[in-house]
């Protein structure tokens, strides 16, 4: 039974073999736990207010997995954890919206309330090499000069833009689009993030990127 692949083993859970089925959960759980993690550290839960912790992520994909057994049809080629996969995750992010619903009820969302921090340019990053914020964005491996220096005068541009622009939107988008830890986030994660109600993350963002426009010098 341990050699059979998952298409085999999926095969004999929708006849009703149990043991198939649990065998078919243990063979997958590793990629189950992967896309928890990704999940989890994506969305930055760990310091979200919606008591979700990678075992209630675990727990969601298991059962993601487990729905989509009954309609896998492994006459079609497809792998059966290429098919279950959307299943799994889909599982998981619907857990989060249901927190995130009951949250928003729950929470008081007041602007002034929110915590956002003003990024300078000249701010000096740590280490060693005691680099500008500025100069540690562009990188210059594998590139011609003139490239580099188009690349590193457009993001100049873009974070004076982001600098004129008000401190919780430039915040916002720094952390929306990955410019603070090389991650983009997703706007409920961002959302979640600043405590926002999604709909306000939502109106917030597209103000956001209005005022960034016209900051920048070849919107004119």
């Amino acid at each position: 039974m341990k050699n059979r692949s998952n298409e085999q083993l999926c095969a004999l859970a929708q006849k009703g073999d149990m043991n198939a089925r649990d065998l078919l959960l243990e063979n997958n759980l590793g990629f189950i736990r992967k896309t928890a993690n990704e999940i989890y550290f994506g969305m930055n839960l760990g310091e979200s207010e919606l008591s979700i912790d990678k075992d209630d992520l675990e727990q969601e994909g298991c059962i993601g997995l487990l729905d989509a057994i009954p309609r896998f049809d492994g006459s079609k080629g497809i792998k059966f954890l290429t098919y279950a996969a959307p299943s799994i995750r889909n599982a998981m992010t619907d857990l989060i919206r249901d927190a995130f619903s009951q949250y928003e009820m729950r929470m008081t969302d007041t602007a002034d309330g929110l915590a956002f921090q003003k990024i300078r340019l000249d701010e000096v990053l740590p280490g060693e090499e005691r680099m500008l914020r500025i100069e540690a964005i562009a990188d210059p491996i594998a590139k011609p000069p003139e490239k580099i220096y188009i690349e590193q005068e457009t993001l100049r541009e873009l974070y004076e833009a982001l600098d004129r622009i008000e401190e919780r939107e430039q915040a916002y988008l720094l952390y929306r689009y990955g410019f603070t830890d090389d991650a983009e986030h997703t706007m409920i994660g961002t959302a979640i993030h600043f405590n926002l109600r999604e709909s306000r993350a939502k109106k917030l963002e597209e103000t956001a990127m209005d005022n960034l426009w016209l900051e920048l010098p070849w919107w004119f």
